[in-house]
C-alpha cells in the first residue's frame, strides 16, 4: 500500500511540475529603453554574499522587448501583447544589453510585498484625474517617470527598512536628474496612504545569466490546453494504477 500511495504522489507532482513550467523567449529592443527613455544614475547595493557593497553607474528606465515561443500560459497573459513587452529590471547582480535574446521562466508569484507597496503608490499617482489603472506603472510618460519607477522597484527589492529613501539604507542612488528625483518623491510620499497593488497583476521573468525582469500580468489566466491535457494524463495514470492494484 505504501508503494501505491508513493506512486500516486509522484504522478501528481510530475503532472503539476510540467503544468507549472511557463516560459517565454524575449528579444530586447535596440535601444533597450525604446519608447520611454532612461536616466543615467549611480547606484550602491549590498553584495549577494553579504560582505561589502558594489557601486555602479547604470541607466534606469523601463525596458522594452518582443516575446515569442510562449509555453505553459496563454499569450493573453502579456498586458500589451508580445510585440510591446514592457518590463523593469528585478535583479542588479546580472546584466542585460540591447538586442539580447533570453529564455525566461515565468513566475506568477515572484514579486516581493514591498514591490507591490511601491507599485500601488505609483499607480495612485499616475491615475490622478482618471480611472485607476493597475498597469500605469508600465506606461511612464517620459524618461523621468520610467527612471523613478525603476529606482523605486530596486529600493523595494534590496532595502528592507520601513524608510523609503535613495540616500540611506542597503540600496542607494544618486546623480538623479531633477525630474527623476521629483517623481520618486511623489511615489514615495504616497506609499503609506495607498493600497498595495494586488499581486495578481504582476509576474516576474527569471533566468540565469541575464537580469530578471518584472512585468504586468492580467488576472484570471487559465492554463494552456496542453497543460490541461497533462493533468488529465496524470489523473488517468492514477486511475489505471488503482485498477491494477485492486485486481492484484
Amino acid at each position: 500500500m505504501t508503494f501505491f500511495k508513493t506512486s500516486i504522489a509522484s504522478l501528481v507532482f510530475a503532472a503539476a511540475s510540467v503544468c507549472n513550467a511557463a516560459s517565454v523567449h524575449i528579444v530586447f529592443d535596440n535601444p533597450i529603453f525604446n519608447g520611454s527613455g532612461s536616466d543615467n544614475v549611480t547606484i550602491k547595493f549590498a553584495n549577494q554574499n553579504g560582505i561589502g557593497s558594489t557601486t555602479e553607474y547604470v541607466a534606469a528606465g523601463r525596458f522594452q522587448g518582443t516575446g515569442s515561443n510562449v509555453v505553459g500560459v496563454p499569450t493573453s497573459i502579456f498586458v500589451d501583447g508580445l510585440n510591446d513587452l514592457y518590463m523593469y529590471c528585478y535583479d542588479v547582480f546580472e546584466s542585460i544589453s540591447s538586442g539580447q535574446a533570453v529564455d525566461y521562466t515565468i513566475n506568477l508569484n515572484g514579486e516581493k510585498a514591498r514591490t507591490l507597496d511601491f507599485l500601488g503608490a505609483v499607480n495612485s499617482v499616475l491615475s490622478v484625474g482618471k480611472t485607476y489603472d493597475p498597469y500605469a506603472w508600465l506606461h511612464p510618460l517620459n524618461a523621468s517617470q520610467g527612471a523613478a519607477i525603476q529606482l523605486g522597484i530596486w529600493e523595494s527589492l534590496y532595502d528592507t527598512s520601513s524608510t523609503w529613501s535613495m540616500a540611506n539604507g542597503a540600496f542607494q542612488a544618486w546623480d538623479l536628474d531633477g525630474g527623476t528625483n521629483t517623481w520618486l518623491g511623489k511615489f514615495f510620499d504616497k506609499i503609506d496612504t495607498t493600497a498595495s497593488l494586488d499581486g495578481k497583476y504582476v509576474m516576474t521573468f527569471e533566468a540565469r545569466g541575464a537580469q530578471d525582469m518584472i512585468a504586468g500580468d492580467p488576472p484570471a489566466n487559465v492554463p494552456e490546453p496542453a497543460s490541461v491535457a497533462l493533468v488529465g494524463l496524470g489523473l488517468a495514470g492514477i486511475a489505471a494504477m488503482r485498477k491494477r492494484r485492486l485486481q492484484a
